[in-house]
């Protein structure tokens, strides 16, 4: 939920606020503080239809237009769609926002205590989507990122076969770390950008819970809807 492109450079200044049922947020310009309003993603979508979605979020600071703010995340929510839906619009201002990038979200500025019965709260951090200091990456990558984080990801596992070599930059998502005979050993269980989960158990490397690497490995076995591999090797 952006401001108009004619303000999207000045920084944001406190908190969005509703008067009348419309949202507005206060930015600081060269003359003082001016309010202008704080638009939903499809108001900004009729407003600029013919701009790609990129080339919105390029224009304008996404860490403050879309509600990281300076405690630097917000929060996402999975969960039965239709749940969620009815629980953001069961009060005005709605306790979550919706865009084409998160689906329905809050800001990190924003308390709208427990979501329903179901339905779970996931952190997501500037970190995680930023391209740099105020920027996001695309939307298309932003996207991808979130449907393994909701778990909307259709995975396709049949794309492999034992003996393949697979080129990806992966997500580690889970880690279980245990020690044995023969010193610690880790269990990573990874996402790549389409959905697909990884399992790679090794005591070579200790990586962190979140971060992103980049992997040339072999396919050892495809069970169930995960690709069991070894051999790896960042690149």
């Amino acid at each position: 939920m952006p401001v108009a492109k004619t303000y999207a450079r000045f920084p944001i200044d406190g908190d969005v606020f509703i008067e009348n049922k419309r949202m507005y947020v206060n930015v600081k310009t060269s003359k003082g503080l001016k309010k202008v309003r704080w638009y939903s993603d499809a108001e900004y979508r009729r407003m600029y239809p013919d701009v790609p979605i990129q080339d919105i979020m390029m224009s304008f600071n996404a860490r403050h237009a879309f509600g990281f703010g300076d405690a630097g995340y917000v929060t996402l929510y999975k969960g039965p769609e239709s749940e969620i839906e009815a629980w953001a619009h069961s009060s005005w201002p709605p306790k979550a926002w919706h865009n084409l990038t998160f689906g329905y979200y809050t800001p990190s500025k924003f308390d709208v205590g427990e979501p329903p019965k179901g339905v779970e709260p996931i952190v997501l951090t500037w970190d995680e989507v930023k391209q740099d200091t105020i920027h996001m990456k695309s939307h298309e990558e932003v996207r991808k990122y979130v449907d393994v984080l909701l778990g909307t990801s259709t995975p396709q596992t049949n794309e492999w076969t034992p003996g393949d070599w697979i080129e990806k930059t992966l997500i580690v998502g889970e880690k279980e770390t245990k020690e044995g005979n023969f010193g610690t050993k880790h269990t990573y269980t990874m996402y790549d950008a389409e959905g697909n989960i990884f399992v790679w158990e090794t005591g070579a490397r200790d990586y962190k819970v979140d971060v992103e690497v980049s992997l040339k490995m072999k396919v050892k076995e495809v069970k169930d809807d995960r690709i069991i591999v070894w051999y790896c090797k960042e690149i």
